[in-house]
């Protein structure tokens, strides 16, 4: 009896202590590029994306693109083309020379930067947004005090 009393009392408290254990969400998910994990799934910072933040979201952006520009009533055709930043990794580069930083995977930023065009300097900012294969990019360029906004509408080549 008291065999039985000392198994069953093993068996009682074996249930409890593996009822009491809960399973590791993460235990066989692998984050890569600094990700972490989080309840089974992976919590990605920018440039990653994906179940594992294996995809750079800034190739989203990369390539040649192709639409038109809106500059106050006035509207071109125009073309550009867009990299990946070699120096920053949430980086991305239009025409090689105007940065632009994700915000979100499919948006970005342009931070007030000064580059020359036709041997004058040219502040300019703004932001873009990608849906799908149309880029949207609102630029302000500012020369001597006067500031001129500038829409694209831009599908991928």
């Amino acid at each position: 009896m008291k065999r039985l009393a000392y198994l069953l009392g093993t068996v009682i408290l074996g249930g409890v202590v593996l009822l009491g254990c809960k399973k590791d969400p993460c235990k066989d998910v692998t984050c890569q590029n600094g990700g972490t994990c989080n309840d089974g799934k992976c919590t990605c910072s920018l440039p990653w994306e994906g179940s594992k933040c294996e995809v750079d979201a800034r190739e989203k952006f990369v390539g040649s693109w192709s639409g038109t520009e809106n500059c106050g009533g006035s509207v071109d055709n125009v073309a550009f083309s867009i990299n990946k930043s070699q120096v920053e990794a949430i980086a991305i580069v239009i025409d090689n020379q105007i940065r632009g930083k994700l915000t979100s995977s499919t948006t970005f930023e342009v931070p007030s930067q000064q580059v020359t065009s036709g041997g004058q300097a040219v502040t300019i900012s703004g932001s873009g947004n990608l849906n799908g294969n149309t880029l949207t990019l609102t630029l302000t360029y500012t020369v001597g005090g006067t500031a001129v906004t500038c829409t694209y509408t831009m599908n991928r080549q």
